[in-house]
């Protein structure tokens, strides 16, 4: 369980800690004690809840089998830890990004996500996603089917037991920008209407006759957590940025408020998402 006084990245080091323990296929008291240390602390430090000493950090990777360029980081994670830095602009590799969010979004309690030119990632079929990493072009080739795979991962959280209340916003641009053809666009219509009637997910979108409203300034997803406090997530082609410091969350807590009262309801959001469904399956005029 996330604790309060947990920062983002001394919870991300827990969260690395217990996957690279797992992986070595130790258990808890078997690392307390080799490195003769409680399962109290194995504990706070997989939390992310106690201040981690880079010496205790290095046995449990040693332990682990964690080397090189993999060690090299988590250790510059401790040594920001120490440092107190807080908030974080990440420009690692994509699959530490991916696992950043990832482990955040699993331990949400609720996600406020608002797109102005894209559907929610966690709402995107498979091959709307396919689709828009080939028509960016940004994304090389090779890596396009793994990168799809990874959205289609995080989208599980959706459907595990405990799921976080998705709040999705979503700017009409984002419906009206078709991605990969008509055939994909309906049946990516058809997903949001299916998934709007999830009891723990909230489709609203922000119709363009309602002009300026506090979302014009670009995308964002804040993430909420039971016992933790909110992290916002903003990303670009080659960098997320993971902020925690309060006046960023009042920001975009104004922002939320504002787009809540600019997008239309639950009910009407679900029909207009429909009628783009509806007229994608009528045959184009003579």
């Amino acid at each position: 369980m996330l604790k309060s006084d947990a920062t983002l990245r001394a919870r991300q080091l827990g969260a690395e800690l217990r996957r690279s323990r797992r992986e070595a296929g130790l258990g808890a008291e078997h690392v307390a004690d080799k490195l003769g240390v409680s399962m109290s602390k194995i504990s706070r430090l997989e939390t992310g809840s106690c201040g981690p000493k880079l010496e205790d950090v290095a046995g449990m990777l040693a332990l682990y089998g964690v080397t090189g360029h993999a060690r090299a980081q988590l250790l510059e994670l401790c040594r920001e830890i120490a440092a107190g830095e807080r908030g974080w602009w990440q420009r690692r590799e994509m699959s530490h990004k991916q696992r950043t969010l990832i482990e955040l979004e699993s331990e949400a309690t609720r996600i406020i996500n608002y797109e102005s030119l894209l559907i929610p990632g966690l709402l995107q079929t498979g091959e709307y996603t396919r689709a828009l990493l080939q028509g960016m072009g940004v994304v090389p080739e090779n890596e396009i089917e793994d990168r799809m795979v990874t959205r289609l991962l995080r989208q599980s959280v959706l459907r595990k037991e405990r799921a976080p209340q998705l709040v999705a916003i979503i700017y009409e641009a984002a419906l009206r920008q078709h991605v990969g053809g008509p055939d994909v666009m309906r049946r990516q219509f058809e997903y949001l209407v299916h998934a709007a009637a999830w009891p723990h997910v909230t489709i609203r979108v922000v119709p363009f006759s309602n002009g300026v409203h506090s979302g014009l300034d670009g995308p964002f997803a804040k993430l909420e957590f039971a016992s933790a406090p909110s992290v916002l997530y903003i990303a670009n082609l080659t960098s997320s940025l993971f902020l925690e410091e309060r006046e960023d969350i009042d920001v975009h807590n104004r922002a939320i408020k504002g787009l809540s009262k600019a997008a239309l309801d639950a009910g009407e959001s679900a029909k207009l998402i429909a009628g783009l469904a509806i007229e994608l399956d009528r045959p184009p005029s003579a």
